[in-house]
């Protein structure tokens, strides 16, 4: 029990000096976990540190014979498997014991050719990921669940330029630590063991697990993954559209590749007129938009990722007009908006300079609420509010119908205004009446020249 907790203290002491660019892989107990090993290699060994002490657990050139190095409870639980001759050597019913920096060393020809240090945490338990997604520049709080005030946690980072998954960063651990990282801010909050991701702006995806240890041992590993919020794009059927692809990362040297997320289908060029097609710039073109286009759309590397969802309605018919006055609250109506279906408001003004916008992503509608029916509620009404609003009614990624409304300004004097009506309502009142005595004046004159005319007779 003393051995246990001995190399558990020196596990957290490993963690707490991990330098920046040193890989660390989080395994749950009896998971297995497998070291890949160069196939030119004529000889590897397989090292482990505890403490400064380094261990070798075995040489590959005489993994089976008597004179092994590999200790009799890892022997019984090593297996080697050959794939187009490279050999994985896997550890399998991993336990807490097997958590410690490894060294792998191969050598061609009497020379080193292939080392690499790696961590291995094992934990007790390691959750599911779930995904967030962080409204650009804005802050977000990722909770570590299970951290209590007798347990330590630990944030880790993902490095997403592997494809297995590996941690690199340790963040610090105080209320002051702030690490800048392309494109975003991160700080670890000691009181809370939250980490806030603050001015996000980038299309790189991040990942990030918190270890909750108890008496320096890891009690389980939570993992989130998340993106830039996604950006709706409004179009009408039989409209053109382009998704610019935004990722700056071509690291791999890959060009990006365009996916329909909810098909999960790879989009190239074509010439077919219903399907989009991807342009010298990336961007992904639809010539002539129909109701099944609506979908979200990916533009990804292995790092980057910048996504669309494409909202595609029916044309809709003549709009209707909303006039107001400067200070007035403002109600706009979302039609044929069901139990379960989605809406979504979109603007467009001078001040987007004419471009199609959702609402909540307009920085100038800070006076913008959503009503319980969907309804979009303006308070304290200004001339920069004038546009073209409507809302978009959708159902299984399906547009349902969308609602298109004007609000216009009413001029105190124009043709819109109060005063402008009640002196329309006067004058046609004044007309009336001159009209009325030009009759009784006429009437009268025709009657004396009647009387005058019998007078005569």
């Amino acid at each position: 029990m003393a051995a246990v907790t001995e190399l558990c203290f020196l596990l957290f002491a490993l963690i707490n000096n991990i330098h920046a660019e040193e890989l660390i892989t989080i395994k749950k107990e009896r998971d297995s976990y497998t070291f890949h090993l160069p196939k030119e290699a004529s000889s590897c060994l397989i090292s482990r540190f505890v403490g400064e002490e380094k261990l070798v657990l075995w040489n590959t050139s005489d993994l089976w014979s008597h004179n092994s190095t590999v200790p009799e409870d890892l022997k019984q639980r090593l297996s080697v498997v050959s794939r187009k001759n490279i050999s994985s050597y896997i550890i399998h019913n991993l336990t807490h014991s097997d958590s410690g920096l490894y060294q792998e060393e191969c050598w061609t020809d009497g020379k080193v050719t292939y080392e690499r240090n790696s961590s291995v945490i094992i934990c007790s338990s390691v959750d599911r990921m779930y995904f967030r997604t962080v409204p650009l520049e804005e802050s977000m709080d990722l909770p570590c669940y299970g951290a209590a005030d007798n347990l330590d946690f630990l944030w880790l980072k993902r490095d997403f330029r592997y494809k297995q998954e590996i941690w690199k960063k340790v963040f610090g651990e105080n209320t002051t630590s702030v690490m800048d990282d392309d494109g975003g801010r991160y700080q670890v909050e000691k009181n809370s063991s939250n980490l806030r991701v603050f001015n996000f702006t980038t299309t790189i995806i991040k990942g990030f697990t918190c270890l909750v240890m108890n008496q320096q041992q890891c009690v389980s590993s939570q993992r989130v993954r998340f993106y830039p919020l996604y950006e709706t794009i409004y179009g009408s059927v039989g409209e053109t559209a382009v998704l610019p692809c935004t990722v700056t990362d071509l690291s791999d040297d890959q060009p990006p590749r365009w996916i329909n997320f909810i098909s999960n289908t790879e989009l190239k060029n074509t010439t077919n007129r219903t399907v989009p097609s991807v342009d010298q710039n990336y961007s992904l073109v639809f010539s002539s938009l129909t109701l099944n286009h609506t979908s979200l759309y990916d533009c990804k590397t292995s790092l980057s990722l910048k996504r669309y969802f494409l909202l595609v309605c029916p044309k809709f018919g003549p709009p209707a007009v909303e006039l107001f006055s400067e200070g007035e609250e403002i109600t706009l109506q979302c039609k044929d908006l069901k139990k379960g279906w989605w809406h979504t408001w979109f603007i467009k003004s001078n001040q987007t300079e004419g471009r199609i916008v959702t609402i909540d992503t307009s920085q100038t509608m800070s006076r913008v609420s959503i009503g319980s029916d969907g309804s979009l509620v303006i308070s304290n009404v200004s001339l920069k509010d004038t546009g073209e609003y409507w809302c978009a009614v959708y159902q299984n990624y399906q547009c349902v119908s969308s609602v298109k409304t004007v609000l216009m300004y009413r001029d105190p004097f124009g043709i819109h205004s109060t005063f402008y009506t009640v002196r329309c309502s006067v004058l046609s009142g004044l007309l009336v009446m001159l009209c009325v005595v030009v009759v009784a004046v006429n009437q009268r004159s025709r009657r004396g020249e009647q009387l005058s005319a019998q007078t005569h007779s």
